[in-house]
């Protein structure tokens, strides 16, 4: 299952590869240009609220979770959900191995990887609150292998199938599965559910959930890999049929190469303002200890999803066992025997992000006189990404993250793939944040936090006066200002 979707992202085309896997561990800050002025002004007024952040897990296929001892199984887990503060798991689903023929049922493997394993029960112990399910591949026995479609006569069965495994997972192990996703990238699957064809499987898999007394089970859909011109079909016709609109919890993509973009946001919204969910994001290929050019990758997209509407934020692979080929998949690598694990830099910066932003904050629309919204999508990467958020506490949060590297140029080819969907030549920005809703309120005190690839870097206090603050962010470094608690 992790090695076909792997296969997948790391195609050389350009609307699947992910942009992460450009990186090429660099670790540290070269000498840079004399430092440049950006201005990011955060426009009034409130649009998503945040749910936060989370991970799949690839479940425990090789056994080596399960030979961990309890202390071993509670400290990973601790350090992704408590620490770390995600609340979210996105659960690997084979529909394949549940459902080898028509009328056969076998959930053993899933709950051999999750559920035995202590996967999911020590993951809720440390602060998880919702599982989501994520299938993987349609039985070949709904397929057209001709078309490579998903029978559409067949979307019934399919959605009989994902509801029938949700109700027997509460029924026989107590597990209650809030969300699902109707199939992972389902454009480029084995078998597909065509954009035009999403709102029939949705409306599908809504009326096997209800009709199994699993109304309160939330669908995400659909997943695709891009923000592109085929996500933006699926969302057309989602919301031009109101049954599947009403059935849709929350709109999906992944965070690669083509994230959000300004086209969904504005889509998003003038829909209503449903969830949106980035359920995926990573990099692939080997990483080392302290690579910020990684880690300054995945905060970008964070920071990006947050100015474009995303709702919940979900990485690809919280801790796994240790592969030298891909841990970029990865916010932590572990060996069994002997027991040791790594933290991956990409973990350090989410966890700061996750610090900053809290679960219910409520996100501005931030622009910026360097790259208009800050869409990181196909092409040059943004320089300087931010976004901003007022928490439930009163107090504010703003991110920067300056994704310019000692191992990109400033020069630009469409027909080179790589240098054209890389990032700029290393610099360091003095970013010049301009607050409208705190224009006119004297000084504000804010904390800001700097990364670091050991991430002890003592916190600073700057003082932001009328709404406004300049901070220095250097090349692949991670800013973070979080005001005191207040009323504005």
């Amino acid at each position: 299952m992790l090695h076909h979707h792997l296969q997948h992202i790391a195609r050389p085309r350009p609307f699947a590869i992910a942009a992460a896997i450009l990186l090429s561990s660099g670790t540290g800050h070269a000498q840079a240009p004399p430092d440049e002025h950006v201005a990011i002004t955060v426009a009034a007024g409130a649009r998503q609220t945040f749910g936060g952040f989370g991970t799949s897990q690839n479940g425990d296929f090789g056994g080596e979770y399960t030979s961990l001892t309890p202390a071993q199984k509670t400290l990973l887990a601790r350090l992704v959900w408590r620490d770390a503060k995600f609340n979210t798991l996105r659960m690997w689903f084979d529909p394949t191995e549940y459902a080898p023929a028509p009328g056969k049922r076998d959930i053993s493997k899933f709950t051999r990887n999750f559920i035995d394993s202590g996967i999911v029960r020590e993951a809720k112990a440390a602060g998880c609150k919702t599982l989501l399910l994520v299938p993987t591949e349609a039985p070949a026995y709904m397929g057209d292998s001709k078309t490579g479609l998903l029978k559409e006569e067949e979307y019934g069965n399919y959605g009989a199938l994902l509801a029938d495994f949700i109700l027997q997972m509460k029924v026989e192990r107590g597990v209650v599965i809030q969300a699902t996703g109707l199939l992972n990238e389902l454009n480029d699957r084995k078998f597909r559910i065509p954009p035009e064809k999403v709102p029939a499987a949705v409306k599908a898999l809504r009326r096997a959930l209800d009709a199994r007394g699993l109304t309160n089970v939330k669908i995400v859909a659909p997943e695709n890999a891009n923000v592109d011109g085929v996500l933006y079909q699926a969302f057309d016709a989602l919301t031009a049929d109101p049954e599947a609109w009403r059935g849709l919890y929350a709109f999906a993509s992944h965070s690669y190469n083509n994230s959000t973009t300004n086209e969904i946001a504005e889509k998003i919204a003038g829909a209503g303002g449903k969830e949106y969910w980035m359920t995926e994001a990573s990099a692939n290929g080997s990483e080392e200890i302290g690579d910020t050019q990684a880690a300054a990758s995945a905060a970008s997209r964070v920071l990006n999803d947050l100015n474009h509407r995303v709702t919940r934020w979900i990485w690809f692979l919280g801790y796994e066992p240790a592969d030298p080929n891909d841990d970029q998949t990865r916010l932590i690598r572990y060996h069994a025997r002997p027991f040791q694990y790594d933290l991956l830099e990409p973990y350090y910066y989410l966890k700061q992000l996750a610090a900053t932003f809290d679960v219910g904050s409520v996100c501005r629309r931030a622009t910026s006189s360097l790259d208009g919204d800050m869409a990181y999508t196909s092409g040059k990467k943004p320089r300087i990404t931010a976004a901003a958020a007022k928490n439930p506490d009163g107090s504010w949060s703003i991110g920067i993250s300056n994704d310019t590297s000692p191992n990109f140029k400033d020069e630009d080819d469409e027909k080179d793939f790589r240098l054209h969907n890389s990032g700029y030549a290393a610099r360091t920005f003095q970013v010049t944040v301009s607050v409208a809703e705190l224009a006119g309120m004297g000084n504000k005190t804010f904390s800001l936090h700097r990364s670091s690839k050991t991430n002890n870097l003592p916190s600073e206090t700057v003082i932001m006066h009328d709404g406004q603050v300049t901070v220095s962010v250097a090349p692949l470094q991670l800013v973070t200002l979080r005001s005191s608690r207040g009323k504005h």
